[in-house]
């Protein structure tokens, strides 16, 4: 594009857009708001402006404007027009497709006394991806420092087998174990730094945003019971 086809497209075109959005004249499908719908049709005109230039074919930003906003309608946008994509704007104006809220409502917990809703269901409670990535790449360096029986410790540790059962196996008092546990946890302050430990225990950031927004809602429903 132009440095006077670029001044066109932000002094001309850019208001005529604007107006028209902040007027109504595209309806937001999704999640979307008026600034996003103001951006997509900016690049769809900025396309359509760059390619009239290489042509040599002469366009006016009326014009620009109404063709980036009739796109919007028809569910095209700045990435693309494809109406089988799920995500696509497209597929929802088609009813093809449905949003719902992953804070919508779809049982009720009678143990916890609270709604349960798609976020509940949906979020992984196990080991995420950078939790897994981090034990492989950091176990070998701990693991050159522990023994045989401090390995089975750690193991049967990480299974929740009880400190009796790890002593009957390695035929050593219960007190013993915990002996050993207490000299692992050393052997890894010095592998690792002095807040492995507390490290290791600590619940993802994205578990705590989770039972944040849990809690707020039962806040807010027991303040309406009441």
């Amino acid at each position: 594009m132009t440095a006077t086809g670029g001044m066109i497209l932000v002094k001309q075109v850019l208001p005529l857009i604007m107006a028209a959005i902040h007027h109504g004249a595209v309806k937001p499908v999704g999640s979307e708001d008026r600034e996003e719908l103001i951006q997509e049709a900016t690049a769809i005109a900025a396309r359509t402006l760059d390619s009239c230039e290489s042509r040599g074919k002469p366009v006016s930003p009326n014009s620009l404007a109404y063709y980036a906003i009739q796109s919007l309608k028809t569910g095209r946008r700045s990435c693309g027009g494809s109406r089988q994509d799920v995500m696509s704007p497209g597929a929802a104006l088609d009813r093809r497709v449905a949003l719902a809220s992953m804070d919508e409502t779809i049982g009720q917990d009678l143990e916890q006394d609270s709604d349960i809703t798609l976020h509940d269901c949906l979020a992984g409670h196990g080991e995420s991806a950078d939790q897994v990535a981090a034990r492989r790449l950091d176990w070998p360096v701990a693991a050159e420092r522990l023994n045989s029986r401090e390995s089975y410790v750690v193991q049967e540790t990480a299974l929740d087998t009880p400190c009796v059962d790890m002593a009957r196996k390695l035929k050593v008092s219960t007190p013993r174990v915990t002996q050993i546990k207490r000299e692992i946890a050393g052997k890894f302050r010095q592998a690792w730094g002095e807040d492995a430990l507390v490290d290791a225990v600590m619940v993802p950031a994205w578990q705590r945003h989770l039972r944040a927004h849990a809690e707020r809602r039962a806040c807010r429903a027991e303040r309406r019971v009441a």
